[in-house]
């Protein structure tokens, strides 16, 4: 293995990491931003890293806002390899998400809430907002306070995967 390929597999063990110690979707220029600000490697090789990464099933990309999630066999692969990646990058990426997750996570605000109209009709207002743009905002009519509250906790957990299948349906002719 040459030099470039050592560099690439360490930032791929880097993106991985950068993804589970935040352990939310983030949008390509947050991961961008994380990684160049920390100086961790250069655009180009973590560009190449990012589509080496999905195109072996590690991360995930979706929405048309381009947000990246490790997968499970991601995670796996990074507790696998993790003992190669320098204590020194643990630790800024470590310190980096201690400082930044909130300020990260209010640029992709996910917010539900459930309106009571009597004792068997609930709407369930579910959104996403980011940088102040609404990128989707669903209401629900369902019959029970239990099942309000399932459709949130479940929003809060899934909304990507919502977001990117309503997108994907409304956009495939």
């Amino acid at each position: 293995m040459n030099n470039n390929s050592n560099d690439i597999a360490l930032i791929k063990l880097i993106v991985l990491l950068i993804l589970r110690e935040i352990d939310m979707p983030v949008t390509s220029s947050q991961l961008t931003d994380i990684v160049l600000e920390n100086n961790l490697a250069n655009y180009f090789d973590l560009q190449q890293s990012l589509v080496e990464l999905e195109e072996s099933n590690l991360i995930m990309k979706f929405g048309n806002r381009e947000m990246y999630k490790a997968t499970d066999m991601g995670i796996k692969t990074l507790e696998l390899f993790k003992s190669h990646i320098d204590s020194k990058i643990k630790s800024t990426i470590q310190n980096y998400v201690l400082m930044n997750k909130e300020k990260i996570r209010l640029e992709t605000q996910v917010r539900s809430k459930i309106i009571k109209k009597s004792n068997t009709e609930y709407i369930v207002n579910l959104k996403v907002v980011e940088k102040d743009i609404e990128l989707i905002n669903l209401s629900l009519n369902v019959v029970s306070s239990k099942q309000a509250k399932i459709i949130c906790s479940n929003w809060e957990k899934k909304y990507y995967q919502v977001y990117d299948q309503i997108m994907n349906l409304l956009i495939k002719p």
